[in-house]
């Protein structure tokens, strides 16, 4: 199993030894980066919509860093590869990079939670978005499919935006949707609506 820290091309990994932890949830102080957590069933489109986002937030000035959580098998680091081989020798931490890259794989006998990666790694950015995570408080975008809405209870809040994909045919999101979903996230930072920190103190 593999626990993931991602910042462009950094990653963690689990000791496979030892049984996992979890670390004690801790204040976080992320200043002005605001996290989002984007959510579905299962290929509903969340890859897709973040990519869609990522290239529209940049053009409004925003610095984005996204998060792919709790995935069940992490492959970045390939079999025959140097890197790879020092890994599977015993190294406790393994580093390459490039002129523009950086990749570095630790093993871990405490997985950390959410809030500490992103305060770790992702404190050069203005936006996380983060594929998967339902729990804390984040503010959400949650993508349904068409014939989940007579189901929904509620439909969008200021903390919550509700999207409807359009149809199980539909791989992309409309102009529309992506502007939407891109107002939804501009009003969270500027408004100050929320800050990890406020919902990540001590349990």
């Amino acid at each position: 199993m593999v626990d993931v820290i991602l910042d462009v091309l950094m990653y963690v990994r689990k000791a496979p030894s030892l049984q996992q932890k979890k670390s004690a949830r801790c204040q976080m102080n992320f200043k002005n980066t605001v996290v989002v957590s984007i959510i579905g069933k299962q290929n509903v489109g969340k890859t897709t919509l973040i990519r869609a986002l990522i290239p529209r937030l940049k053009e409004r000035g925003h610095k984005v860093g996204t998060f792919k959580h709790n995935i069940r098998k992490l492959e970045i680091d390939h079999q025959h590869k140097d890197t790879y081989k020092y890994f599977q020798s015993g190294a406790d931490t393994v580093a390459i990079s490039s002129h523009d890259e950086i990749a570095i794989i630790k093993r871990v006998h405490i997985v950390p939670q959410i809030g500490e990666i992103i305060e770790k790694y992702f404190n050069d950015v203005s936006i996380v978005l983060v594929e998967g995570y339902r729990e804390d408080s984040f503010p959400k975008i949650k993508i349904i499919e068409l014939q989940e809405v007579p189901e929904m209870e509620n439909g969008s809040s200021e903390k919550e935006l509700v999207l409807c994909k359009g149809g199980v045919n539909s791989s992309n999101f409309s102009e529309s949707d992506i502007n939407k979903t891109s107002d939804f996230i501009e009003n969270i930072i500027s408004t100050n609506k929320y800050y990890p920190k406020k919902h990540l103190q001590n349990a």
